[in-house]
């Protein structure tokens, strides 16, 4: 059960994104890109027959995350659709924890909360848990359009689907995490955005070594998950840490 502080926190900053016009365009954006119209063209092409099997000359391996291509053309398809879930994931919390928190600064709306007897653990948790409702409310209703093409078009199986829901929420939950803390480190919008395009990038390069890498998609979508979770962790603990109400206000 959260604390009566946390409560009203929360819902001031759920009231804040929902008019801020840049955090709610953001968030709608690029998720629709990345959680339905790429994955969706894509298979909707399985159902034309576009996608043939990878003839490959003799003596030429694959790596072990996509062998199977050599016999299976929908494998390619299940095996892209791990790392553009976990992409999904990690771009609405990244952008939107920067209006949230440096528009919040800048209007000088932060230097109230010190007069309020709230700790910096309840402020942080408050801004996480509105962060990851906004992110989690757009995410997974586009997800549900994925899951549904999957099973209707036998893409993957439902514990397939199930994979691809845990790298979701664990990318949604790294991503919260680290945005939070860029942002509450960052002095303005341009700080916090490049920080997050260097945290981002790498990843996205270790999501598609991986499944590249690591044989089957499931397998792929557990390890990411097993990351995720650490670096949320990681996140999480150093906030708490270092994150002060004279940190917080410069």
């Amino acid at each position: 059960m959260l604390a009566r502080e946390v409560r009203i926190l929360f819902g001031k900053e759920w009231r804040q994104l929902l008019r801020s016009r840049g955090a709610m365009v953001t968030a709608l954006l690029l998720p629709v890109l990345l959680l339905v119209i790429i994955p969706g063209v894509q298979m909707l092409g399985l159902k034309s027959g576009a996608m043939k099997p990878v003839n490959l000359p003799p003596g030429v391996e694959l790596p072990p995350g996509l062998r199977e291509l050599a016999e299976d053309p929908v494998a390619m398809m299940r095996a892209m659709l791990v790392p553009f879930i976990a992409l999904g994931g990690l771009i609405v919390p990244s952008v939107t924890a920067s209006y949230i928190l440096i528009t919040e600064r800048e209007s000088r709306t932060l230097e109230l909360l010190v007069a309020l007897p709230v700790r910096v653990g309840q402020i942080l948790l408050a801004k996480l848990l509105a962060l990851l409702a906004l992110a989690s409310a757009v995410t997974l209703v586009l997800f549900s359009v994925d899951a549904a093409l999957i099973l209707w078009l036998r893409v993957g199986s439902p514990g397939f689907v199930l994979a691809l829901l845990l790298v979701l929420l664990t990318s949604l939950t790294f991503s919260t995490t680290s945005a939070l803390l860029v942002s509450l480190l960052a002095r303005d919008f341009r700080t916090a955005n490049n920080i997050n395009g260097l945290l981002i990038g790498p990843i996205i390069l270790v999501c598609f070594l991986a499944m590249v890498a690591v044989p089957g998609p499931i397998l792929t979508a557990l390890l990411l998950a097993a990351l995720f979770t650490v670096g949320a962790g990681v996140a999480t603990f150093v906030a708490l840490r270092v994150i002060t109400f004279e940190r917080l206000l410069r």
